[in-house]
């Protein structure tokens, strides 16, 4: 199993550029130049390009900007035991769960309609698909910053208490530092846009910070007896993530 597949969520960095893009924030030009980055070359799945897909989002974002408190768009994770918070059945939800990478659920003016971005990684370039629900998608948790990273650091001392209990013990664990920071830096690149609130970044940070530590045990160390301790945590970072996205696009409206 891919343990940075789990861990890590490209799509976390794309959602908070394009909700300050969105947001008169950042630029087109730094927008694209952070896409590029992020996931290669960008087109939609039926071939056209990365301007048209950024065209029909200030399209359908127009209204929903300042249409309520609510963020104009979201990001959904999933993972195993997890589904994608999407409706059951829906296509949108099966491309979500196969192409393993997320979602980014976009608000319409209108309040039933919703519109969903579902990336596949193909090589060096990401492909885009666009879904429209017209039914009431389900609720996300909307935790905020505070209570994600709480629910975090709980999880994380209970599964370092469990480890602990367990009696395990390796040398190679005395001093990961190094490989955990180098890890977190590769997490964190390339970047968050500079308008990025601090409380949304310290939670970013943090999930990066436990996802680096479950990497460099189950994959870099290649010891996989305390995966039941550390895999627990998988759940968590995705909140997170999730929960940091909802928070910087919500406050980028109030700038």
């Amino acid at each position: 199993m891919d343990i940075r597949a789990e861990v890590w969520s490209p799509l976390q960095n794309t959602a908070v550029w394009l909700g300050a893009w969105l947001h008169g924030l950042e630029s087109t030009d730094n927008l694209v130049d952070a896409l590029g980055s992020l996931g290669g070359h960008h087109t939609l799945v039926d071939g056209r390009p990365l301007v048209d897909l950024l065209r029909e989002l200030r399209q359908v974002t127009a209204g929903a900007i300042t249409a309520s408190e609510e963020p104009v768009l979201r990001l959904v994770l999933s993972g195993p035991g997890e589904a994608p918070a999407l409706r059951a059945g829906t296509d949108a939800a099966r491309a979500a769960s196969a192409s393993g990478v997320g979602a980014i659920v976009i608000r319409d003016d209108d309040p039933l309609t919703s519109h969903i971005l579902v990336p596949t990684v193909l090589g060096d370039g990401t492909e885009w698909e666009w879904f429209t629900e017209t039914a009431p998608l389900p609720a996300p948790a909307w935790l905020s910053p505070g209570e994600a990273d709480q629910l975090l650091t709980r999880a994380t001392g209970e599964a370092a208490r469990l480890v602990e209990a367990s009696g395990y013990r390796t040398d190679a664990l005395n001093s990961p530092r190094l490989t955990v920071g180098t890890l977190a830096d590769f997490y964190d690149t390339p970047g968050l846009p500079s308008s990025v609130p601090a409380r949304a970044a310290k939670l970013f940070a943090r999930a990066d910070r436990v996802a680096a530590i479950i990497e460099t045990v189950t994959d870099r160390l290649a010891d996989h007896r305390i995966d039941p301790q550390l895999l627990g945590l998988w759940r968590h970072i995705r909140a997170a993530r999730m929960a940091g996205v909802a928070y910087a696009v919500r406050e980028f409206g109030r700038i």
